[in-house]
């Protein structure tokens, strides 16, 4: 009972200004952190001197989240009212084609421990559900496959590349990588049960904190295994 009492679904009220309304501030303010710290990684990892297909992967994953993160709160909480709801779709994309470079690029990792048709089943398995979850947010325009998208693709393939990566491998930014989904699905959890602590620090304020602090452990296992 005491836990239903503090955490609670809180509406985040309207401010205004310069005469200009701002939707969920906070819920903006924290999608901007989030927006930030990718792309403080995203231009960390272009800098880095290796070179292939994972730094590449690794490199838009950070681009893509923080875009998602970006158009999220501007289009889908702090000017959405200016807008109609498909505007939404836009940060909904950028989200799970992220998903989507973040699983290639562990599968590029894993490819010298694996034979080809293992790798190749998985990418094109994994494209063939992100195509099935696009078209479907497409048609309804309901956030649910975007959800259940991300946490396929980051709990089942990317966990599961992590921790075989990490058995054959024992690298040190694999398991950061780990690390980071977990802390990724407590966000996720966090966010489904709309748990808010206030109005001004609600469910998805709560939720973008955990995933900030995730994508930047995120950066930090992408960094370790670019380098070892």
């Amino acid at each position: 009972m005491l836990f239903l009492n503090v955490f609670q679904n809180y509406i985040q009220p309207s401010i205004e200004f310069m005469n200009l309304r701002i939707d969920e501030p906070i819920t903006t303010a924290t999608d901007l952190i989030l927006a930030a710290i990718c792309f403080y990684a995203f231009f960390r990892i272009r800098k880095e001197e290796t070179f292939g297909r994972v730094k590449k992967y690794f490199k838009y994953y950070f681009l893509t989240l923080g875009l998602g993160a970006l158009f999220g709160g501007l289009f889908g909480h702090a000017f959405l009212y200016r807008l109609s709801p498909e505007w939404k779709l836009v940060s909904w994309i950028f989200t799970m084609l992220s998903v989507a470079f973040m699983a290639h690029a562990l599968l590029e990792v894993a490819k010298p421990m694996v034979k080809p048709i293992v790798t190749r089943f998985i990418s094109r398995f994994n494209l063939l559900i992100l195509a099935f979850a696009f078209f479907y947010t497409l048609w309804t325009l309901a956030f649910f496959p975007v959800k259940y998208y991300t946490i396929f693709g980051m709990v089942v393939v990317v966990g599961s590349l992590s921790f075989f990566i990490y058995q054959r491998t024992a690298s040190k930014g694999v398991v950061k990588l780990m690390g980071a989904v977990a802390i990724g699905l407590l966000s996720a959890l966090i966010f489904s049960y709309e748990l808010g602590l206030s109005p001004w620090f609600n469910h998805n304020d709560i939720s973008h904190i955990i995933l900030s602090y995730s994508a930047f452990i995120m950066y930090k296992g992408a960094a370790l295994i670019l380098n070892p």
